[in-house]
């Protein structure tokens, strides 16, 4: 009986763990549809906007026209790489750091070869083994994401570093480039910095953005992995 209830207890134990897991990663997977549905909403409003904008100004103002037309082109170029993104992060076949790497990697080719900017990219091999949950591989490759297209948009750099290490259970990303710098403690540099600090935070982790004008930006995210 000992024996019995013993497996039967073993037993229990494994299947609420199970569902503890499911059930984490179904709340995961809500939240991510949430902020794609709002992000959906807020940029198909915009569009709309622009379209109503283009109309009237089609016949007396061409220039603004053709303005709106770029803006909403832009628009939804970046909403389709969202809904992409996301597609892309609760895929189970890319749990693994080297899909991870690989696109991180696709990414900033494809970025910086059309801006003539050169990268050095290296990851250690113990980061290789890693196997990050899903919000944390969709909040990590999303902070790496914005870091590089800040370059690519406002940085005017020529060389970028990037170094992925990890020791002591704890994953550390560095992402550095020559360009023109910033003063971070400004105000005025958009949603960007602000969402990948949240991101940071909501990993349990911290995000370091050193920058001055003419001297560079250096972007450290650290957090610990379970």
């Amino acid at each position: 009986m000992l024996i019995l209830l013993l497996i039967a207890g073993l037993t229990y134990l494994g299947y609420r763990i199970r569902i503890n897991r499911l059930l984490a990663t179904e709340k995961v997977r809500r939240r991510i549809a949430r902020d794609l549905h709002d992000d959906m909403g807020s940029t198909l409003t915009s569009i709309n906007i622009m379209t109503t904008m283009a109309k009237r100004n089609v016949q007396e103002n061409t220039q603004k026209t053709e303005d709106f037309l770029s803006k909403i082109g832009e628009s939804t170029t970046r909403m389709m790489e969202s809904m992409d993104d996301i597609v892309w992060s609760i895929n189970p076949n890319n749990d693994n750091m080297p899909m991870i790497l690989a696109r991180m990697r696709e990414f900033t080719t494809s970025l910086f070869e059309a801006r003539g900017i050169n990268f050095s990219f290296h990851a250690d091999e113990q980061v290789m083994l890693l196997k990050l949950n899903l919000e944390s591989r969709h909040d990590f490759f999303m902070i790496f994401k914005e870091s590089v297209n800040n370059i690519a948009k406002h940085a005017q750099a020529t060389h970028v570093d990037i170094v992925i290490t990890y020791k002591k259970k704890t994953l550390y990303m560095q992402v550095k480039d020559n360009g023109k710098g910033f003063q971070p403690t400004v105000q005025g540099e958009g949603d960007g910095l602000f969402n990948m600090q949240r991101r940071a935070q909501r990993m349990k982790g911290s995000l370091d953005i050193a920058s001055a004008p003419d001297s560079g930006t250096r972007i450290s995210l650290r957090f610990v992995t379970t």
